[in-house]
C-alpha cells in the first residue's frame, strides 16, 4: 500500500465515509481521477470490508466516449468488479432545454447513479454508497467558479466529502487529494487511463479557471493557493452547517410544498436575521427544484427585499422558468406555464339566435364547461346563490358577450359606481400570478362576472327586469 492509499485510508476513517459491510458504487469515467479512485478502493476493500461496484455513464457527446466505456468495462473484468453502464443522449436532452450540456450531464449522471444504487440495494439487501472522484483541484475550481458567479456561503463551501442524493449517501474520498498526487500515483503504479481532450480546451468555464486562473495564482501569489482555497471551503462548510441548524429551528416559515407550488410565510421570514431569511428562501426554491444551480446573490437579495416589502404584490422571474410572487404576506414559487394565456384570449358567446329554454354550451380553458340560457323573469323566482350559477339582467347587456382574460381599462360595477378591474383584484387579494389566467364574463369593457369572486352590481336582477341570463360553470 503506497503513501496515497495510506492517506486515503486515514481520511476515510476520519470522516467515517466507509464503515464496513456496505457496497461502494464508484462512478468511473476512465479519466485519471476516477481510475485512481477505482484502484485505491480496490486496495482498500479488505481493510474496510466493503464490496466495490462500478458505474460508467456514456453521455454520447464525444466520439471517444465509446472507447472509454469499453476501457472501463475491461478494467472491471480484470479486477473482478461488477460493472454497470448507462448510455444517456445528453445532446438530445438539451436540444430544447434551458440549461447546458454540462449541467444536464451532471443531473442525468447522478440520476443514473441513484437508479443503479437502488437496483443493487434491492438485489443484495445491502446499503449502497455512491463514490465520485472529485479531488482538491475540483474543489478549488468549484469554489472560485461559485465566487465569480455570485454564490453565497453554500456555494463557497464547495464540494463536501459526504452528501446525499435521492436517499443515497455520496462519498468523495479524493476530495483533499491534489491532481498532481493522483497523476504520481498512476505513474508509479503503471495504471493506464483515458484522456479527455475536451479538458485541454477553454470551452467550459471550469477549464478556463483551471488553465488561466489557478496556475497564475500558484505561480505569482502562493504555490499553495489551490490548497488554501480548498481549506477555506472546508472551514466555510462548518459555518454553513451551523447556519443550517439555525434555519431548521425556525417554525412555520413553510406554508405549503408540492411539485407545482411552494408557499412561504413572509411574516415569519421578516422576523428572522437576514442570513437565515435568505437561507430559508433558498430552501423554498430547492423544494420546488432540488438541483437548481443558477440562483445567485442578486436573486436572493431581490427575494429578501420582496419579503420585507409592504406593497400589495410583486413578481420576479428566476432561472429554469421559476416564478416568484409575493402576494399579501405569502411568497409563492412555481414554474411558469409554457401555455401561458394571452391578455387578448377570448371566446365569443353568440346568444342572438337563442330562444327561450335554449342552452348554449362552451368549454372555457382553466374554468370548465359553461352552460348559458335565457328565459323570462318573474319576481317570484328565487335567485340562486351558489358560487358557480349566476343570474344576470339580460336586457342590460349592450354588446356581444365574451369569456376572456382581463384587458387594460376593464371595469366592474360596485354599488353605485365603477371600480377598475385591476384595483378590484388587488382589493380582493387575488394572487398576481393568477390575475392574467382568470377568465371573466364581459360586456365590452364591463365585467359581468369573475367566476369564484363576484358579479357586477349593474347587471343584477331587479323588479323591472324582463329576461334572465343564467350562466352555470361546471368545473
Amino acid at each position: 500500500m503506497n503513501t496515497l492509499t495510506e492517506e486515503l485510508k486515514k481520511f476515510i476513517k476520519g470522516e467515517k465515509l466507509i464503515t464496513g459491510g456496505e457496497i461502494i458504487l464508484a462512478g468511473v469515467s476512465g479519466g485519471a481521477d476516477s481510475v485512481c479512485l477505482f484502484h485505491t478502493l480496490c486496495e482498500l476493500r479488505e481493510d474496510f470490508g466493503f464490496s466495490l461496484y462500478v458505474v460508467h455513464i456514456n453521455h454520447m457527446i464525444r466520439e471517444a466516449a465509446e472507447g472509454e466505456a469499453v476501457f472501463v468495462e475491461e478494467l472491471c473484468k480484470k479486477w473482478d468488479v461488477p460493472f454497470y453502464r448507462r448510455d444517456i443522449n445528453i445532446p438530445e436532452i438539451t436540444k430544447e432545454a434551458a440549461y447546458s450540456e454540462e449541467e444536464a450531464g451532471r443531473n442525468e449522471r447522478y440520476r443514473a447513479f441513484c437508479d443503479i444504487a437502488g437496483e443493487i440495494s434491492r438485489k443484495t439487501g445491502k446499503p449502497v454508497k455512491i463514490a465520485t472522484a472529485h479531488n482538491r483541484n475540483d474543489q478549488a475550481e468549484t469554489v472560485l467558479h461559485n465566487l465569480f458567479r455570485g454564490s453565497r456561503i453554500k456555494g463557497l463551501s464547495g464540494i463536501r466529502a459526504r452528501g446525499t442524493r435521492e436517499g443515497f449517501e455520496l462519498i468523495r474520498p479524493l476530495i483533499m487529494t491534489g491532481r498532481d498526487e493522483i497523476e504520481k500515483y498512476l505513474s508509479e503504479k503503471g495504471y493506464e487511463h483515458c484522456t479527455d481532450n475536451s479538458n485541454f480546451t477553454d470551452e467550459y468555464t471550469r477549464n478556463r479557471i483551471r488553465h488561466n486562473i489557478i496556475p497564475v495564482a500558484r505561480e505569482q501569489i502562493n504555490p499553495r493557493a489551490d490548497i488554501h482555497v480548498a481549506e477555506t471551503a472546508e472551514y466555510l462548510a462548518k459555518i454553513d452547517d451551523f447556519l443550517e441548524e439555525q434555519a431548521l429551528a425556525v417554525k412555520n416559515w413553510l406554508i405549503e410544498s408540492s411539485k407545482e407550488e411552494v408557499v412561504l410565510d413572509c411574516i415569519v421570514l421578516a422576523t428572522v436575521p437576514e442570513i437565515i431569511r435568505e437561507r430559508l428562501i433558498i430552501k423554498g426554491i430547492h423544494l420546488l427544484y432540488p438541483h437548481v444551480k443558477d440562483i445567485q446573490s442578486v436573486h436572493i437579495q431581490e427575494l429578501s427585499g420582496m419579503v420585507l416589502s409592504t406593497d400589495g404584490s410583486a413578481m420576479l422571474s428566476l432561472p429554469y422558468g421559476i416564478k416568484a410572487v409575493r402576494n399579501y404576506g405569502k411568497l409563492y414559487f412555481y414554474f411558469e406555464s409554457d401555455e401561458k394565456l394571452s391578455h387578448n384570449e377570448s371566446i365569443e358567446l353568440d346568444l342572438s339566435k337563442m330562444e327561450s329554454g335554449d342552452i348554449l354550451e362552451k368549454e372555457i380553458p382553466n374554468l370548465g364547461l359553461v352552460n348559458l340560457r335565457v328565459f323570462p323573469y318573474k319576481s317570484s323566482f328565487k335567485i340562486p346563490t351558489t358560487e358557480y350559477t349566476k343570474w344576470f339582467n339580460y336586457d342590460k347587456i349592450n354588446n356581444s358577450l365574451q369569456f376572456r382574460t382581463r384587458r387594460t381599462g376593464d371595469i366592474i360595477s360596485v354599488g353605485n359606481g365603477n371600480k377598475k378591474l385591476k384595483k378590484f383584484m388587488i382589493d380582493e387579494k387575488i394572487p398576481i400570478n393568477k390575475r392574467d389566467e382568470l377568465y371573466i364574463l364581459a360586456d365590452g369593457g364591463n365585467v359581468l362576472w369573475i367566476p369564484g369572486y363576484r358579479i357586477g352590481d349593474f347587471y343584477k336582477l331587479g323588479d323591472d327586469s324582463d329576461r334572465v341570463l343564467e350562466v352555470t360553470v361546471i368545473k
